[in-house]
């Protein structure tokens, strides 16, 4: 039996399997193995952890007409982990992690680490953009621009001062846009930003896949949120989702390869309840998917690159020197985590990775490292299975 702690979110328990070897001396041999099989939680106890308050979060920006915005617009998101209530002007007392998701960029992404980010003291704020969830919606065009003032309002109403990035695949274009607008909410003292899994526009990384859903008709993409089986049978991994939608519901993570990465009660259990979480995603609306893959494609409004940066080789040494600007470390650190096997910007070693890793590397002011997490793949690279988010809160908390 597992049990899920609600004091540290920790998921305790595991099954024993003996196994028979034969005999010797007529007498049997047994060897007995830890398990950690899918967990299975009754519909009850699933209904209780998708409604945990902390997972359900909203949050009301005022109207401002002169923003574009004549009415409040809601966001909806997570924010688990460790709080403190009293942390005060002290960065030291909570660490802060902003994790940018890929498409559908859903709230439930990563709520099975919740107790891996008690166990570092890290809060996890998760907020899904316009479309996806409770969030209002926003056309293409001002997508971008709607969540670069979105963020900074939402982490004011939360009073964080100051967040480290996480960004996975299409969370890359706004988490980075984020943060080259306001490079003064990043952590001063070590401000810092992991991608595992990034995005890699195909004029980059040559897939052909992407350069074909690159030429479709904005008309038809601006659909997909609603047209499940055009995910399934067109564009599929070119929108994020790698495995078959099939009435309605989308397999938004990969089954992991069992014979590789960690085992563990935290990787049973993330693995146990994927399919059920993904079947809430869809069912909570993923309405504004096809609006998001507009501008992923760079297909209509952003036709010539993202925002007023263009591409990320534009992009990291403009990060670099904006870090620089407000003060604080005199670097900037990124790590990057490739997925051994991406059919979304290339396997490891291949075009798309070079690329990203050359935006990187030799900018003045980055401190940059990269690795390949062997067994992954790109929709799962931020799975417990693959310790990338352990990594992470090791360097926030100065125990990598």
């Amino acid at each position: 039996m597992y049990l899920i702690d609600p004091r540290d979110g920790e998921i305790y328990g595991s099954k024993s399997m003996v196994l028979r070897m034969g005999t010797r001396d007529g007498k049997d041999l047994t060897t007995t193995k830890t398990t950690t099989p899918a967990i299975s939680l009754s519909p009850e106890e699933f209904k209780a952890y998708i409604n945990d308050p902390r997972f359900n979060r909203t949050f009301q920006l005022p109207a401002d007409p002169s923003r574009g915005r004549p009415k409040p617009f809601q966001i909806s998101y997570s924010d688990f982990g460790f709080h403190r209530e009293d942390a005060g002007d002290d960065d030291s007392e909570e660490q802060v992690l902003l994790f940018f998701g890929p498409l559908t960029s859903s709230r439930f992404f990563n709520i099975a680490k919740d107790g891996l980010a008690k166990r570092y003291k890290v809060r996890v704020v998760n907020a899904e953009r316009p479309g996806i969830g409770k969030t209002d919606s926003v056309p293409a065009e001002r997508l971008l621009e709607v969540w670069r003032d979105a963020i900074p309002a939402l982490l004011a109403h939360l009073r964080i001062k100051h967040v480290s990035l996480a960004c996975h695949s299409g969370g890359t274009v706004f988490g980075l846009d984020f943060a080259v607008h306001h490079p003064h909410l990043l952590l001063p003292s070590r401000p810092y930003i992991a991608i595992a899994g990034p995005w890699v526009h195909s004029s980059q990384s040559g897939k052909l896949l992407w350069s074909l859903a690159s030429s479709l008709p904005r008309s038809l993409i601006a659909q997909t949120g609603t047209l499940a089986t055009f995910v399934n049978s067109t564009l599929g991994p070119a929108l994020g989702v790698s495995a078959a939608v099939s009435g309605g519901v989308a397999q938004l993570w990969p089954q992991a390869k069992k014979s590789t990465g960690r085992e563990g009660a935290d990787v049973a259990f993330e693995e146990g309840v994927r399919e059920r979480v993904a079947e809430r995603v869809f069912a909570g609306g993923v309405r504004g998917l096809g609006q998001e893959t507009q501008v992923l494609l760079r297909n209509g409004v952003e036709k010539d690159g993202w925002s007023d940066w263009g591409d990320f080789d534009v992009l990291a040494p403009r990060l670099a020197e904006a870090v620089r600007e407000v003060g604080g470390a005199d670097r900037l650190k990124v790590d990057v985590f490739f997925a051994e096997s991406d059919i979304m910007i290339g396997d490891a070693g291949k075009k798309g990775n070079r690329w990203f890793e050359a935006c990187w590397r030799d900018v003045d002011g980055v401190e940059f490292a990269s690795e390949t997490v062997k067994g992954s793949d790109h929709d799962g690279v931020w799975d417990l299975r693959w310790d990338v988010m352990e990594k992470v809160f090791k360097t926030m908390t100065g125990e990598a």
